[in-house]
């Protein structure tokens, strides 16, 4: 499993989904740093109610690695509704994917006096020094839906890809019992290590099943996840069970199966099931019509205010506070927040009604689970959670709160 988490240096991750997909979130833009735009993220959104007697009232800067998707600009309005919910400031600044930039900004955030630093690295090598460098200047660094390779890092907060791979496969033969026949998996190219480990966790469990498997790199769009399919089902004939290594590509795959009169529901003769890692509000309703069988998701909205609970325990408490590497980590608001007598630590995000009535944090399913090591720092390994036919409609994912919270519906 650690030579599929350190795979490559490269941490690529969701590059923009489709042009309709990219969304405004309602912050405010201002300065332009390196060329890039620059967000303050504090005063463009309603606080959410109650707010809790504060004692004292941070500044925090955030990298995340992209914010031209819903994924990330979902992640980034929990941290916000969060941040407010607690009186803190968080200062969002979009890289673009770019290392380089990223480097530029966190430098502008040193410079603006920010008390810590959360953010998702664009490459594991090429943010190490930047990184560091925040370190040695007394400023924490937290990372969160990626890591970078140096042990300076107070604590990266992330899923195992390799063990959501693992989960797919696993969750899907509970439900089917059994797999047998031609299995595509359509991922990324063998550069990205993230959905390279997440292949490589769902074949591993799926093989035990006696199946052939092929893979496929679909790349990073909806198109060129179609075009992957349709070329694969045509060079190959029909598969017995399509798996995608993220949602771009779980929907290239049901639009393939559309284009060649394939796209048969589940429970009718022919279906061909189509299962993925992570949700989108436009796979959502393939669940309804029969068309996407199972993704599992990852707790991006807890992501954000997760580092923010550690940045603020780290700042009122030191960083030996935080779980140490091999603690079982819960998340119970009726229990104190910290260690606890059977040995675990419990560390939770409150239960917050953010505006439209949404409640992000309402179902931890990030927890329980454990602190591991990576990079020679601490590591929450969040828990994945499995979207079906049964629970889509109401399951608190991301992709159930981005209707209300950009849309007003």
């Amino acid at each position: 499993m650690d030579e599929d988490r350190l795979l490559n240096k490269r941490m690529s991750r969701r590059t923009a989904l489709s042009t309709g997909a990219k969304v405004a979130i309602g912050v405010a833009v201002g300065v332009a740093v390196g060329g890039l735009g620059t967000y303050f993220a504090t005063t463009a959104i309603t606080p959410p109610s109650p707010t809790p007697t504060v004692k004292k009232r941070y500044f925090w800067g955030d990298s995340p690695y992209v914010m031209t998707d819903e994924w990330y600009i979902a992640l980034n309005r929990a941290l916000i509704y969060y941040a407010q919910y607690v009186g803190d400031t968080v200062l969002t600044l979009d890289p673009r994917a770019s290392q380089e930039s990223q480097n530029k900004d966190i430098r502008y955030m040193l410079a603006q006096g920010v008390d810590g630093i959360m953010m998702c690295p664009c490459t594991e090598d090429g943010a190490v020094a930047v990184i560091e460098e925040a370190i040695s200047k007394g400023v924490p660094v937290v990372t969160y839906d990626g890591s970078a390779n140096t042990k300076k890092i107070s604590i990266s907060i992330l899923v195992d890809n390799y063990k959501i791979g693992q989960q797919l496969a696993e969750e899907y033969i509970n439900r089917v019992k059994k797999v047998e026949g031609v299995v595509f998996v359509i991922r990324d190219v063998a550069e990205n290590p993230v959905q390279m480990a997440r292949a490589r966790g769902f074949i591993e469990v799926i093989k035990k099943q006696g199946v052939e498997v092929l893979e496929f790199c679909g790349y990073h769009s909806v198109e060129t996840g179609k075009k992957a399919t349709t070329e694969a089902i045509l060079s190959h004939g029909k598969p017995d069970l399509i798996m995608s290594t993220d949602l771009n590509k779980t929907l290239g795959a049901v639009e393939a199966l559309k284009s060649l009169n394939m796209a048969v529901p589940k429970g009718k003769e022919g279906h061909i099931p189509v299962i993925g890692i992570d949700s989108s509000p436009s796979i959502m309703p393939l669940f309804g019509e029969g068309l996407v069988d199972l993704v599992m998701d990852q707790p991006n909205l807890f992501y954000g205010a997760l580092a923010l609970k550690c940045l603020r325990i780290i700042k009122e408490q030191g960083e030996g506070a935080l779980p140490e590497i091999g603690q079982k980590i819960i998340s119970d608001p009726t229990k104190k927040p910290g260690p606890q007598s059977d040995g675990s630590y419990n560390l939770f995000v409150e239960d917050i009604e953010t505006p439209k009535g949404v409640r992000p944090f309402k179902d931890a399913y990030w927890a329980p689970t454990i602190c591991a090591e990576l990079h020679g720092h601490r590591w929450i390994v969040c828990r994945a959670v499995a979207v079906t036919p049964e629970n889509y409609k109401t399951i608190p994912v991301w992709s159930n709160v981005v209707a209300p919270w950009f849309y007003g519906e």
